[in-house]
């Protein structure tokens, strides 16, 4: 049986939603989503003891099997966190209009409620942009390897259904000639 293949933005789509008017907080999000490549959990966990600005990184400390890894920023996420987290120096980084830690059902709400306001045919949730993470970078040409320990996959077939949508997007290309 086929594997289906996951659902991820294009880059046209992807800009609309950062062209969004939106806080400080939930520029920061989408920008790690996207950016970084983090699941929900761990966009969640992130504590502010885990960035670190001077490298430009961060620490996922709550991966899937408790696997521990360091994502380099790109530096409109890193520029979103700092402008965020402005004046603050310890807790969680990402935090409700309580200042609790966020939870996982107002992050999933988030992102389809930025989807729906970026005009977006897609039913966004933050998995579809930790895809499009993967497949932005497969694009870039970058090995499958380096996408495996990004994402922290313990498999590289986990991260090869990610070739399967790049071959995709080539085909169509060639198809639109």
């Amino acid at each position: 049986m086929a594997k289906r293949l996951p659902t991820w933005l294009t880059d046209s789509e992807r800009r609309k939603l950062l062209k969004l008017k939106m806080s400080d907080r939930d520029r920061a999000i989408i920008s790690v989503f996207l950016y970084a490549g983090l699941r929900c959990n761990e966009l969640r966990m992130l504590d502010i003891g885990d960035v670190d600005a001077d490298a430009m990184a961060i620490h996922v400390r709550f991966g899937k099997r408790s696997k521990d890894r360091f994502v380099p920023l790109h530096p409109e996420a890193g520029i979103a966190i700092e402008t965020y987290l402005a004046g603050r120096s310890a807790g969680p980084v990402f935090i409700s209009n309580r200042g609790q830690r966020i939870s996982l059902r107002r992050l999933r709400s988030l992102v389809k409620e930025l989807g729906r306001q970026a005009g977006l045919r897609k039913d966004l949730h933050p998995h579809v942009l930790r895809h499009a993470f993967a497949v932005s970078l497969l694009e870039a040409e970058t090995d499958l390897e380096t996408i495996r320990d990004l994402l922290g996959h313990a498999s590289i077939q986990t991260t090869s259904i990610y070739l399967h949508c790049s071959l995709n997007r080539r085909r169509q290309a060639v198809n639109r000639l």
